[in-house]
């Protein structure tokens, strides 16, 4: 019997298409990245366009390495895909922001399809554990309801944050204009995050949910470190809903245990 912990076997043919699916976005970022610490004009010149000072293109360079490093290593690749999520959701918020085209909007998007399509080739146990009606390994009913508790901490927030929008209150359009964005696209934004966030809840499609609302948070980070917000607004508020999101998930399912492998096996 196939180990919950191995990657189960796939055809070469499978095996190859996800390596070629998978070396697309990677040598894209790695190219954009290595651009980033280059610093050549035109990219100083479309990071100040997009509102970014110029000196956080180094930074964005060495995360956006780092992340597409991590995912490039197989043991590792589950969770570089997971950090590269967050890293392209911010990319669309940016260009949403600024008003770019349909195409620059949807690039980040076509970019994270092909970060997790590549990986659903490679391995058969992502697919399986984001298939309808697939069910989860069990585990302990402590580890289980610890993983409930969690995961209702940030779906709980986010479902308050996203009513936020739907209602828009005269604080709510205050502060999207500081941020930045036009009133217009409050609304889209509340649904989205609603709708993720039901997404994230229904045992069946959760990591569906995870990855959505990883993008998500990802555009959080960006939009305050764009305007230059204190760190809490920055780092700890999103990324900490981020992390409870996968901590909920990895508590109570035992196969997200097997993709995001903490500790080598003995």
């Amino acid at each position: 019997m196939q180990s919950a912990t191995q990657p189960a076997p796939v055809s070469k043919t499978k095996l190859w298409a996800g390596i070629i699916v998978s070396a697309i976005p990677a040598l894209f970022l790695l190219f954009d990245g290595v651009g980033k610490l280059v610093k050549p004009p035109f990219v100083v010149e479309a990071t100040v366009r997009l509102g970014y000072p110029e000196s956080v293109i180094l930074s964005l360079g060495i995360v956006l390495l780092a992340c597409t490093v991590i995912y490039l290593i197989p043991r590792t690749a589950v969770l570089g895909a997971i950090l590269l999520t967050g890293y392209l959701g911010g990319a669309v918020a940016t260009h949403v922001r600024a008003g770019g085209s349909l195409f620059e909007i949807l690039f980040p998007v076509i970019m994270g399809a092909l970060v997790w399509g590549g990986l659903s080739l490679r391995d058969e146990r992502l697919p399986e554990h984001l298939q309808s009606g697939a069910q989860s390994a069990s585990v302990s009913k402590k580890a289980f309801w610890a993983g409930i508790i969690v995961s209702a901490l940030p779906a709980l927030g986010l479902l308050l944050s996203g009513s936020g929008k739907l209602a828009k209150p005269a604080n709510i359009l205050t502060e999207f204009s500081r941020l930045g964005y036009p009133e217009s696209v409050i609304l889209g934004l509340g649904i989205l995050e609603i709708t993720c966030t039901i997404v994230y809840l229904i045992p069946r499609i959760s990591v569906l949910g995870a990855i959505l609302l990883t993008g998500y948070l990802g555009g959080v980070v960006a939009t305050h470190a764009r305007i230059g917000d204190p760190f809490a607004y920055v780092f700890i508020i999103p990324i900490t809903f981020g992390a409870l999101l996968w901590l909920g998930l990895y508590l109570r399912d035992e196969r997200l245990r097997a993709l995001i492998p903490l500790r080598k096996e003995k």
